[in-house]
């Protein structure tokens, strides 16, 4: 399957004719999306979770959203055809009236319970992206890495980088050479590189599972799990920290991903000095921080529901985070508009 961009860009014209749907007040001149991971379950909780979002993209706009892995627990989909793409994605997020563009975890490249060890699972997933007859057409995963630009015609302000992190991160190696870390890791990072660089857009923006940084209970890229950074293994996503150090620190802006079950947003570091690091995995099962002050945040939530909510226009950005209560419901204020727990708006990182 050709990793290339043009195909995402192609859909996001199409989506594009139909305008906002749950988006009311999107706007070409800003990208307004919320951003979820960890989820796919089928769970009340799932449900609950994809309504709080689209009350909020109602209430203030989005044009679209970005699941960040682990789409189907405990272990991937089988096929296109696998019974999970209704249970655990079209159900629970058919309130949500607009294009999901997602990226693979190692849930979704597993037989067990995340070992990450069958990434020919996650070739489903691609695939049904360009299957007819989808219950809707909101699923967008053109290739296992891509990109897409918003907005899709004229000079793009944001442009969007999905990344393929399990091959770079797994606990148990694929025993297919072709997801080597070594040669798949060169292979991606000459994509990624390739595309930040000549990215006429504003704005560069990754997606991925795996994180760079967390405070959450699997950690820092490079120390994953607790696994020595000074050993080259997938385990800690060593090559996954080589990549994005030669690629994300050097040209991005934002960095949001998933994998731990929390909800942080975390200050740049020495390392990586340009980039501001979310973590938004808590669209179903939220889980404790591992070390709350491994990393210095401006703001950070575990053991609750919920997820952030993005405005990226001209030269600031805002980032809103919202959490579900006990009962699963989104705060509200008088006049029942969705309240977030917390929200910032910074300048453009330099």
């Amino acid at each position: 399957m050709a990793r290339l961009s043009i195909l995402a860009v192609f859909m996001v014209i199409l989506a594009g004719c139909g305008g906002s749907g749950a988006g009311a007040g999107g706007s070409s001149q800003a990208a307004q999306f919320v951003a979820f991971g960890d989820a796919g379950t089928g769970s009340e909780r799932q449900i609950a979770v994809g309504k709080a979002m689209a009350e909020v993209c109602a209430a203030r706009g989005c044009d679209f959203a970005l699941e960040l892995g682990d789409n189907f627990y405990a272990s991937g989909v089988t096929s296109v055809d696998d019974a999970q793409f209704q249970q655990k994605f079209e159900i629970p997020y058919e309130q949500l009236k607009l294009p999901i563009y997602v990226t693979l975890g190692n849930h979704d490249n597993s037989r067990g319970p995340g070992e990450g060890s069958d990434n020919a699972r996650g070739e489903y997933q691609v695939e049904y992206h360009y299957l007819a007859g989808r219950a809707s057409d909101k699923w967008r995963m053109p290739s296992r890495y891509y990109s897409f630009t918003w907005p899709a015609s004229g000079t793009p302000l944001v442009e969007f980088f999905s990344l393929d992190s399990n091959p770079l991160t797994a606990i148990v190696a694929d025993p297919d050479p072709q997801w080597n870390p070594l040669a798949y890791g060169a292979e991606q990072t000459e994509w990624l590189s390739d595309g930040l660089q000549k990215s006429r857009a504003r704005w560069k923006v990754a997606f991925a599972h795996h994180p760079y940084l967390s405070n959450g209970l699997h950690g820092n890229a490079g120390n994953y799990d607790g696994v020595p950074e000074a050993l080259p293994v997938t385990t800690n996503g060593s090559p996954y920290k080589a990549m994005l150090n030669a690629t994300l620190c050097q040209h991005a802006d934002l960095m949001i991903a998933g994998h731990d079950h929390d909800l942080q947003w975390l200050k740049p570091v020495e390392r990586c000095p340009r980039v501001q690091h979310f973590v938004s995995g808590a669209a179903e099962g939220p889980r404790p921080f591992g070390d709350a002050n491994r990393n210095a945040a401006y703001w950070q939530q575990d053991n609750t529901l919920g997820f952030f909510w993005f405005r990226i226009e001209n030269d600031r950005f805002t980032a809103a985070a919202y959490a579900l209560d006990a009962n699963m419901q989104l705060p509200k204020d008088a006049q029942g508009r969705p309240v977030p727990v917390f929200e910032q708006t910074l300048p453009k990182p330099r």
